[in-house]
């Protein structure tokens, strides 16, 4: 079972991880080769995430690492993907850091600790957000909320 670390929130970290641990696995094959033709290893592994690194230690605590292993740990990470729900949260502005954490945080807490969270930005829905999740669309825009009132929006705008 794959346990992502916490830095890894979307399919394109999970992607970017799996094209790094594929450098690392060619990095290891070519090493293998080089130590049985010469018998010395004499080149550096590639510089890689610590999510990256993390996961290559976590997947490799009950054995040792090799191609094989790397390869099983690949295909993992490629099925976790793909079967992952995928939760999109739009928002009128790029989230700060702080929002963001938070609000991967919630979806992990009281959603499913294995979703993948994606934001987008619009800014036409003026505020709030719009979350969707597989076909369903659960819209908390104020600009929703504007047009669905916007018959006393003359009548709110006489009191302003």
């Amino acid at each position: 079972m794959i346990k992502l670390p916490e830095q890894v929130v979307s399919p394109q970290e999970i992607k970017f991880v799996i094209s790094e641990i594929r450098i690392y696995a060619r990095w290891l094959a070519q090493m293998r080769i080089k130590q049985q033709a010469n018998g010395t290893a004499d080149s550096a592994p590639p510089t890689i995430s610590q999510p990256a690194i993390q996961l290559i230690r976590d997947w490799h605590t009950a054995c040792t690492i090799n191609q094989d292993s790397l390869d099983k740990l690949i295909a993992s990470l490629e099925a976790f993907e793909s079967t992952a729900p995928h939760i999109t949260i739009t928002l009128a502005a790029p989230p700060a850091g702080s929002l963001q954490k938070t609000l991967i945080a919630w979806f992990r807490t009281h959603g499913n600790p294995d979703a993948l969270v994606i934001f987008r930005f619009n800014s036409t829905i003026l505020g709030g957000m719009v979350i969707q999740y597989g076909s369903h669309i659960f819209d908390w825009s104020f600009r929703r909320q504007i047009l669905e009132a916007r018959s006393r929006l003359p009548e709110i705008l006489r009191h302003v």
